[in-house]
């Protein structure tokens, strides 16, 4: 006769015990995704100081090779009508031999600016090296749109591809006017201001850094442009100058309000991408200083040290603890 045999336990899982397990994994995922996301934080902030380092060691080969760092830009300065004739260039094209692109380096053209449409094609080449990890990638500066500096409404032909770092011009003079700064001694620039590593239209040399090349910031990130931000917000519809790599991107050190909508304030770091510090790092921004070395400022540097670390030959003291 035929046998019937009887299979024990469960086949399968109920639908509570399923929601269940579903539930589980999500507060896993909950909890571990924090941990991810700062993990990745991290790494871009890395990758960012590297791309600086890189940037930091050209600038001394250059200077190896040419007895003088390059210059800040090159090109027509507002009421200086010895200048008028020139063409214009940033610091971004000085540096191609000595970041390994020779090939773009030749196929730029030094006898017209930087924005003219024979050299499109070498200025709309995204550099890796000019761009931070943490800031959105491949962004383009279009010429057409007008901007908010300098002066309102500069436009230039073409587009350009943009990067994230740029060099320490200038401390501007009304943040002594102020009183928020110590005045510091040493050169100033034609608007009286106080000079940094990189002027337009002259060099600079390690003899000339005069305040210690370990204690003087030669780059450092001004992330997120052509579009303007204020704080930690973007300014919808706003574009700003100095974006591109080949443009003439200096830093001028005016200090901002902790909002970023205004100048000469207290705040140096990371409350405006017009023209000064700004990264998207939680709590501070790279920077590489002229000896090489690289730093992470402090968001809440106190402007006087930010000052005395932004000039060449100011004369001032900073210790190491300071930034």
């Amino acid at each position: 006769m035929p046998r019937f045999i009887k299979l024990s336990g469960r086949r399968g899982f109920t639908l509570l015990e399923l929601l269940v397990v579903i539930g589980i994994i999500a507060i896993l995922i909950g909890l571990l995704l924090p941990a991810v996301q700062k993990v990745r934080a991290v790494a871009a902030r890395m990758q960012c100081a590297n791309n600086l380092k890189q940037l930091g060691l050209a600038l001394h080969h250059y200077h190896d090779s040419n007895g003088k760092f390059p210059p800040g830009a090159v090109g027509p300065r507002p009421g200086v009508p010895s200048t008028s004739g020139l063409m214009a260039h940033g610091l971004g094209s000085y540096l191609l031999p000595y970041l390994e692109l020779e090939p773009l380096a030749r196929r730029y053209h030094r006898n017209v600016s930087w924005f003219d449409p024979s050299n499109q094609e070498v200025v709309n080449t995204q550099l890796p090296v000019w761009q931070c990890p943490s800031a959105a990638a491949n962004r383009i500066e279009e010429g057409w749109r007008p901007t908010i500096t300098p002066p309102p409404g500069t436009t230039f032909n073409g587009t350009a591809a943009c990067g994230d770092y740029a060099g320490m011009s200038r401390v501007d003079a009304e943040l002594a006017r102020r009183g928020l700064i110590d005045p510091p001694s040493g050169p100033r620039d034609e608007g009286g201001h106080y000079e940094g590593v990189f002027e337009i239209n002259r060099t600079t040399r390690l003899a000339d850094i005069c305040d210690g090349t370990s204690h003087t910031i030669m780059m450092a990130e001004c992330a997120g442009r052509p579009q303007l931000w204020q704080g930690r917000k973007l300014v919808p519809n706003v574009w700003l100058t100095g974006g591109p790599w080949a443009s003439r991107s200096l830093l001028w050190g005016r200090g901002a309000t902790a909002d970023g909508t205004s100048f000469y304030g207290t705040c140096a770091i990371n409350c405006t991408n017009d023209r000064e510090i700004y990264s998207f790092h939680a709590g501070g921004a790279n920077s590489v200083f002229a000896d090489g070395s690289v730093h992470f400022l402090t968001a809440t540097i106190d402007i006087r040290v930010f000052a005395r670390l932004a000039t060449r030959a100011g004369g001032e003291v900073v210790s190491a603890g300071d930034f």
